[in-house]
């Protein structure tokens, strides 16, 4: 299939396009990035179309210029940068996400798939969190991604696109700098690797790790199943305390330097466990990584440079 990945030069997106690729998928990538690094070594194998996602005319061109048979959405303004401009946050999040959808009914785009956010639920909601938990986000990001949810799942029902989305926990994994959990998550993990001292102020706070591997697989899963009645779901990998995941890290590398906080209060904003059901029982999901399988490999890949 012919498809094109926003924000394929991304952190999920590094693993996803030669995932696609491998499957022998013709792959066109738009980006910010004026030289996609973390896709070097597939470079020729990929259209590359650099642009904006707050310019409608940037995706505009991308879609003309690929004219794609399915789009995955994977570029988005983060929280953080949406919390300081919360206009711009909408502009690119959502209006990306509107220009991508019109362009596909336009051009009779076969399939569409975005990827959300586990920011579209507030702390207030009963946990393990089902996908049909009522909507409270507490940032901007949030706002923006749940917006998306909603106007994909119009253009499912009104435009008859086959649309859907999912909600990532955690994602975890080498090559990830930013996002708000990427601080104690990934970011932690590279400084065990490469043998630097890290504090950890919240130890005992609780997530759900998914590996981004995983995170990739779950995407091939639902974009290959289609046709879905359900078109948004939660996916995640496994509930554990920061402190667990470090310790499994210091087995395998006993010499490093970690400092331990003694902070209860959760410095995340969103709720710790989810209930991904509906995409184990619709579409077959299941992760394929243990969080000790997935924390060598992570420690393996950053120590190896």
């Amino acid at each position: 299939m012919r498809v094109l990945v926003t924000g394929g030069a991304g952190f999920i997106g590094s693993y996803l396009v030669p995932a696609l690729l491998e499957r022998g998928d013709e792959v066109a990538v738009f980006d910010l990035a004026e030289e996609p690094l973390t896709l070097a070594r597939h470079r020729d194998r990929i259209g590359y179309v650099r642009g904006d996602l707050g310019a409608p005319a940037d995706l505009y061109r991308a879609m003309m210029m690929c004219r794609p048979e399915g789009v995955l959405h994977l570029g988005a303004m983060l929280a953080g940068p949406c919390e300081e401009n919360p206009g711009r946050g909408f502009r690119v999040n959502f209006g990306s996400t509107q220009a991508l959808l019109d362009a596909c009914v336009a051009q009779q785009a076969r399939k569409f798939f975005m990827v959300s956010s586990i920011a579209v639920f507030g702390r207030d909601v009963p946990e393990p969190v089902r996908d049909d938990a009522p909507k409270n986000p507490e940032t901007v990001y949030g706002q923006t991604k749940l917006a998306c949810e909603h106007l994909l799942q119009w253009y499912a029902r009104k435009r008859a696109l086959d649309a859907c989305a999912l909600r990532f926990t955690w994602v975890f994994g080498p090559g990830r700098t930013t996002g708000i959990t990427a601080t104690y998550s990934s970011l932690v993990l590279d400084a065990i690797a490469r043998g630097e001292p890290v504090a950890i102020p919240n130890p005992g706070e609780r997530g759900d790790w998914l590996y981004v591997r995983d995170a990739v697989r779950a995407i091939l899963a639902v974009w290959d199943q289609g046709g879905l009645a359900q078109r948004i779901f939660n996916v995640a990998g496994g509930v554990h305390s920061i402190r667990d995941v470090v310790d499994i890290a210091l087995r395998i590398r006993p010499g490093a330097r970690v400092d331990f906080g003694g902070s209860t209060a959760p410095l995340s904003p969103y709720p710790a466990a989810y209930d991904d059901a509906p995409a184990r029982s619709q579409f077959g999901w299941r992760p394929g990584y243990t969080i000790e399988a997935a924390v060598a490999e992570h420690l393996r890949v950053v120590a190896s440079g």
